[in-house]
């Protein structure tokens, strides 16, 4: 007996979706929205009464568009870009509270404003708290769906009313893309324990990963961060190398070399406070604009372009003005500034990799040889030099000339293709080939140079969670210290 496959039923739509998607409400000269008056996309109007259903415009549709489902389906998110017209005005509504309340970094509390409520409609501060919740579990289940088996960690903390944060984001490739999502930024410590050794963020990671992601801290092939003792001994704890960031290293070399001139620089700074006040502040008006200072790097190019114009029969000016000693040493120190403001701004770029950072280095150094102190490739705050001097290789191209403490520090990151090239070679070699032949094609085989992952794409800084830090501790601050009810999203 033959039996014929069952017709799929066609898709149907709740009458409120099929008006919505084909009515508007009509407006007035003014542009004011008249509710009981409906407008087609064929320009037919139509009345519809509050609290009567969606009988009349249904009837219009039928008539004028039987196909209305297929037209529906055919409206799918691919082709328009949009899901408004598939989604409740509940969704909806909260959605735009969720968005408002983020993006413009408003307190829960804010939704509860008879004010707002005038304007929107309402929702309550325990729901909003609930849709949060819910899309940060949606996210995380995305990005655990998406993390690879080998990935690493980019993290930085801060201090906010003697409560310790820690910002973790991952870093890894997904069809040589890098993506670089946030794992988490919450609390270090419990109210259980104070404790901030190594081994507390240790634990910290490990739950967080295996709780939210369902990854284990041992999955993680190297860390991003500061070059302090307890990030190093976390490393160590892990058993992966760590990539001290080069912008502290830059900053403490800089602070090293700036201290040499610590007297100049201080007298150089009074100067530039006494030209702030209103009276000096006046007469440079009329040379130049520049009359507030930036950062302290900028002050001694500030007064070398001030000088010219600064009254030297001013008693009081001139007990301050440097002398000709000071002023070549602070000549000097502003052409070295100059220098690393440049390598500085560079670090800042999204390409840059450790190549690119060896290089600029051992230029610094080149010029400045007290430099070599925190920049140098084996440098006593280099926390794994054989791993950092191995990618500089690879990166050129010549990973033939790794050590063997270099090809153990990359061996994580190794893609050896000799293994399936020999299986497979393997199997179609014919079982009568002679001995000279497999001997020269296993030659072939450990010729070929193996080739690492990820190593183009780590990141000499931990620029990325200083930038979220910074704007977390504004916008954290600012609603702690508000205290309004509901503010944050605690845990």
């Amino acid at each position: 007996m033959l039996s014929a496959p069952r017709p799929a039923a066609p898709a149907t739509f709740p009458n409120s979706q099929v008006a919505n998607f084909y009515f508007r409400p009509c407006r007035d000269h003014c542009d004011e929205i008249i509710l009981e008056y409906c407008r087609c996309r064929c320009g037919t109007v139509r009345k519809r009464v509050a609290g009567t259903g969606f009988t009349n415009l249904m009837e219009h549709i039928r008539r004028e568009r039987p196909s209305f489902a297929e037209e529906m389906l055919a409206a799918t998110p691919g082709q328009t870009g949009s899901v408004v017209h598939y989604v409740s005005q509940t969704a909806q509504n909260t959605f735009g509270w969720l968005e408002l309340l983020v993006k413009c970094n408003l307190p829960l509390s804010f939704c509860e404003s008879k004010l707002a409520r005038r304007s929107l409609k309402s929702v309550s501060v325990e729901t909003i708290r609930r849709v949060m919740e819910a899309v940060a579990r949606a996210v995380e289940r995305s990005i655990a769906a998406e993390l690879p088996k080998r990935f690493g960690l980019v993290f930085d903390g801060w201090s906010h009313d003697s409560e310790q944060f820690i910002a973790v984001f991952a870093w890894y490739e997904v069809d040589g893309a890098v993506h670089c999502p946030l794992l988490c930024m919450a609390p270090l410590v419990s109210d259980e324990t104070d404790d901030l050794s190594a081994a507390t963020h240790h634990t910290f990671l490990g739950t967080m990963l295996t709780h939210d992601y369902g990854k284990s801290v041992d999955q993680c092939i190297f860390l991003v961060g500061d070059n302090c003792s307890v990030n190093r001994r976390l490393a160590d704890l892990i058993g992966v190398p760590l990539v001290g960031c080069t912008s502290h290293k830059l900053n403490r070399a800089d602070s090293q070399q700036v201290s040499v001139c610590a007297e100049d620089l201080i007298s150089d700074q009074a100067v530039m406070i006494k030209l702030r006040t209103l009276h000096h502040s006046a007469k440079l008006r009329f040379q130049t604009e520049h009359t507030h200072w930036g950062s302290s790097f900028a002050t001694p190019s500030q007064n070398f372009e001030l000088l010219p114009f600064i009254d030297s029969e001013d008693e009081e000016l001139a007990e301050l003005l440097p002398h000709a000693a000071s002023k070549r040493r602070l000549h000097d120190l502003l052409g070295e500034l100059k220098d690393v403001e440049s390598v500085s701004k560079a670090l800042q770029g999204s390409n840059v990799d450790l190549l690119d950072v060896r290089v600029w280095f051992d230029g610094l150094i080149t010029e400045m040889p007290s430099y070599a102190r925190y920049r140098a490739p084996r440098a006593d705050i280099v926390h794994s030099p054989d791993f950092e001097a191995g990618c500089v290789l690879v990166l050129k191209g010549q990973a033939k000339r790794l050590t063997r403490a270099e090809k153990a520090a990359l061996e994580s990151f190794m893609v050896d293709p000799r293994a399936q090239d020999r299986a497979t070679d393997e199997e179609e070699a014919d079982a009568s080939a002679s001995f000279v032949k497999r001997i020269q094609e296993n030659r072939r085989l450990d010729e070929r140079q193996p080739s690492y992952e990820l190593l183009a794409s780590i990141p000499p800084t931990s620029n990325i969670v200083e930038r979220f830090i910074s704007i977390a501790q504004t916008t954290y601050g600012q609603q702690r210290h508000s205290g309004e009810r509901g503010v944050i999203v605690s845990g």
